[in-house]
């Protein structure tokens, strides 16, 4: 996307999904949905929904009454408004990639997608709408991230003590795409099915699962084969990984996954990864921990975008306002999309979801202005604030401290380096025949 049309195409979401006239309100539905979502009062100020109204008030300069408010926030009709506009800004804004070609080239994969979920505690009145685990009351944000573009591809909200393994995403969005997940999603059908959509997956392996070992690749005794991998109590090795292939009984039939375990010094044991990914072994472990991007999506979006602010026991309160900073959160895409291009490469992996949320925070303002009003004033300004923030979007330790998608990019190079120069030596290596026939020559 060029800049000015990432920015076009969140304004055309907006306008396309949320009404321009109504002649029930003053407030449209467009104005009110729009400072909604980018009602951000930070986490030294109130989140009441009283603030809200007046910061909505300030941001529009038009009167709206506590009773409208009220009304408007709790109607389902505006819950379905922010799911539409959710779903629109899903599908336009997530077919791009804005940095790390070389890593799915590497990975041989067409994304990498992490998936994970976060709950967020309510007030104990809405325990029966929504009950929580830890806490009486609690909403679980299911949600999958595309880390490459920044933006999300799936989300579901369910009450806090539904279990993970019962939100997945339509396996048609795995096509072709490597998905991350941790233990709460462990399931052998679900390794099956993202296999047969012909997708990639990557997760820990529990302790307790019957994986038996079908080939010892290395690191091991090859004795070990027919063995059951959780009955084993492997020691260090000299490599410090071992790589098995191993058998998994699902549907009555036998399946074969590779299974890499990687030496902890601190529990002192193995930590065993299973995938059907077709990359050196060293590979896999890094590659997790790119998992650990997600958690920091959430910690942005409840920080930043107020997300664990829900002061409210009304369901459509409840999911609006969650839906309102998921919006938000889509929106800060061309936050990043736009910062890409005045960038150096080696800075665009060391972005960081969390500062580009405090930069949404910072033009809210702006953003209201430029999606309200439609007038290349308010374009060429919002287009220049953000331009202005670029070099505030990537974390300035990034050389003295990597990032993890750093750290992938620089094994994938070192086995790229690896394998070419394999393939010269290879060449190079005459036949023994062509060797034959150079020792005759000379005598």
């Amino acid at each position: 996307m060029e800049e000015g049309n990432t920015l076009n195409i969140i304004r055309q979401c907006y306008s396309k999904i949320l009404p321009i006239k109504d002649l029930r309100t003053k407030v449209l539905p467009l104005a009110f949905i729009v400072t909604l979502v980018f009602c951000f009062l930070g986490d030294t100020k109130t989140t009441s929904l009283e603030a809200k109204r007046r910061w909505m008030i300030s941001q529009l300069n038009q009167t709206l009454s506590k009773s409208s408010f009220w009304e408007r926030l709790s109607r389902n009709r505006l819950k379905k408004l922010l799911q539409s506009l959710l779903a629109e800004l899903m599908t336009k804004m997530t077919n791009s990639i804005i940095f790390g070609k070389d890593i799915l080239s590497g990975l041989g994969v067409s994304k990498i997608l992490l998936l994970d979920s976060s709950s967020i505690s309510l007030w104990n009145g809405a325990s029966k709408i929504f009950p929580g685990t830890r806490t009486t009351a609690g909403i679980k944000w299911h949600c999958c991230f595309d880390i490459l573009s920044g933006a999300m591809c799936w989300f579901e909200m369910t009450p806090t003590a539904t279990h993970d393994r019962k939100c997945f995403p339509p396996m048609k969005l795995l096509k072709g795409a490597l998905i991350i997940f941790d233990l709460g999603y462990w399931d052998y059908g679900l390794l099956l099915a993202i296999e047969e959509v012909k997708g990639f997956f990557l997760s820990r392996i529990k302790n307790n699962s019957t994986i038996k070992i079908f080939k010892v690749i290395s690191g091991i005794s090859k004795k070990h084969s027919g063995k059951k991998l959780s009955s084993l109590n492997f020691k260090k090795r000299n490599g410090l990984i071992v790589e098995l292939v191993g058998k998994i009984l699902i549907n009555k039939m036998d399946h074969h996954y590779r299974a890499i375990g990687f030496w902890n010094p601190n529990d002192k044991s193995y930590h065993w990864y299973i995938t059907n990914l077709k990359v050196t072994a060293i590979v896999v472990y890094p590659l997790y921990r790119v998992r650990w991007a997600i958690e920091l999506i959430f910690k942005s979006c409840k920080q930043s975008l107020n997300a664990n602010e829900i002061p409210s026991t009304c369901k459509n309160i409840i999911e609006s306002l969650l839906l309102a900073s998921l919006v938000a959160q889509l929106t800060s895409y061309s936050i990043l999309s736009i910062s890409a291009k005045h960038i150096e490469e080696e800075k665009m992996l060391a972005m960081s979801f969390q500062r580009a949320a405090k930069i949404t925070v910072a033009l809210a303002s702006d953003f209201i202005k430029f999606l309200i009003k439609k007038n290349a004033k308010n374009f060429n300004y919002l287009l220049k604030r953000i331009e202005m923030f670029a070099n505030e979007i990537f974390d300035p330790n990034f050389r003295h401290r990597p990032t993890s998608l750093q750290n992938l990019e620089k094994i994938l190079n070192q086995n790229r380096m690896t394998k070419k120069q394999s393939k010269i030596l290879k060449f190079k290596q005459p036949s023994k025949a062509v060797a034959n026939y150079e020792t005759r020559k000379s005598a």
